[in-house]
């Protein structure tokens, strides 16, 4: 389940939702990003290979459970084009999410962030 709040701009933004991702207000969200609240696929080798056959097109078999974790992105953020913001995050209100970064963890709000991991580099 996805919900976007009021008054947002999205740019070709690759959403995948697995449990939840919830976006708030005023939200812009630059090209080519992606926002995942799950690790697309099964991480073992075994499950991987399940997840595969139940994807094919003469399957008949349920997906194995993915490894999924709300994301919040709250009221007045910015998130540049290709940044990627992984499951389990919340990304405070205010804050400026750099072109290009990879956002593993919370990030405070006001703050901006760039980098693969992300990392606070100063307050907006």
């Amino acid at each position: 389940r996805v919900t976007i709040g009021d008054d947002c701009r999205f740019e070709e933004v690759f959403l995948i939702a697995a449990q939840e991702i919830r976006i708030g207000n005023r939200v812009t969200i630059g090209w080519r990003a992606t926002i995942v609240d799950s690790d697309f696929h099964p991480l073992a080798p075994g499950e991987r290979l399940a997840d595969i056959v139940a994807c094919s097109p003469l399957a008949d078999r349920a997906r194995p459970d993915l490894a999924a974790r709300l994301v919040v992105i709250e009221d007045d953020v910015w998130i540049g084009p290709n940044a990627a913001i992984l499951k389990g995050t919340t990304i405070g209100s205010g804050a400026f999410v750099e072109p290009g970064s990879v956002v593993v963890q919370d990030v405070p709000p006001r703050a901006r962030v760039i980098g693969n991991p992300a990392r606070i580099i100063d307050s907006v």
